[in-house]
């Protein structure tokens, strides 16, 4: 069955997959107009539960991309089992320090970088008007 064919409520439809069973599809337009399909197998799911699962999931997808691009979670050069999970802890206790910091001081994560790079600059600047070649 395509979904395109059949008229998906965005109060959910109750379709059966051949080979898998009933599913209940949700329909969810997005402001740009973009039209995404969300299907659980739970019984009797509302919108809003269906809607909290999604949010979820993007929050994880989130931590996921900041633990890499600003952890460097992925550059790990370690070959022992006990070096890369030291690796894998201590970027991620580095990503929660930078989450507090981002709650505590309501800030975005583009914001902490940006202080940073500025902070590096500043410091290269007064360290070359103190001492001149």
């Amino acid at each position: 069955m395509q979904l395109n064919k059949l008229e998906i409520s965005e109060e959910g439809t109750l379709i059966h997959l051949r080979g898998y069973g009933w599913v209940t599809v949700f329909k969810f337009i997005a402001k740009n107009g973009r039209i995404d399909y969300l299907v659980t197998n739970k019984e009797n799911p509302t919108r809003e539960y269906v809607k909290s699962i999604m949010d979820a999931r993007w929050s994880v997808e989130v931590y996921h991309r900041e633990v890499k691009q600003n952890c460097g979670i992925e550059r790990c050069q370690a070959r022992t089992n006990r070096a890369q999970r030291n690796h894998i802890f201590l970027a991620i206790s580095a990503w929660f320090e930078q989450h507090k910091r981002r709650i505590s001081e309501k800030i975005t994560l583009y914001q902490q970088n940006w202080h940073v790079i500025k902070n590096a600059i500043a410091e290269q600047i007064r360290g070359l008007l103190v001492y001149p070649n």
